[in-house]
């Protein structure tokens, strides 16, 4: 009983320290893909990871919405990870636009900050996988593909009973 009450609270600043470096590396590892790009000169990929943020956001948030799965902690919007899809839209830029070499590494940062999403009961398994799959096919459509913004068009649908939107992308 004694060890219990002294092993919690160790429990819980470790679940803390876990739940504080994935908030961290969901940002850190597209600001430091970002970095990369900038000392390589690369501007063109730094334009293509800024426009795989901005669709892996959107993306991400939509489906949250849409979705509106149940937390393990009870609360709403748990599909996909947002904290996942962030961290590996950065990583898979890094391995798509200058190799496993970049990838690999940053890949193993965004599966801690998954393992911290489900450690601290904010996501199922599934929602983490669904992050970094939806993260990296955009990001692939991006950087391998050519898709970009310039090649989408969007519209508003109306059939009398129900509203939508349209998207078609080329590349």
């Amino acid at each position: 009983m004694m060890s219990g009450c002294l092993l919690s609270p160790l429990t819980q600043a470790k679940s803390e320290t876990l739940e504080q470096t994935g908030d961290i590396l969901q940002w850190a590892i597209p600001a430091g893909a970002g970095f990369i790009s900038a000392a390589k000169w690369d501007g063109e990929g730094l334009g293509q990871l800024l426009e795989g943020a901005l669709w892996t956001s959107l993306s991400t948030h939509v489906l949250k919405v849409a979705i509106n799965a149940e937390r393990p902690n009870g609360r709403d919007y748990s599909m996909p990870s947002g904290h996942t899809s962030a961290a590996v839209q950065g990583a898979a830029y890094l391995q798509f636009r200058y190799g496993w070499e970049y990838g690999v590494p940053a890949y193993a940062l965004a599966g801690v900050v998954g393992y911290s999403r489900v450690d601290n009961k904010y996501h199922y398994w599934r929602d983490v996988a669904a992050g970094a799959a939806l993260a990296t096919a955009i990001q692939y459509a991006i950087t391998v593909r050519g898709a970009s913004i310039a090649n989408l068009a969007v519209a508003p649908t109306f059939d009398g009973d129900s509203v939508g939107v349209f998207a078609s992308m080329n590349f």
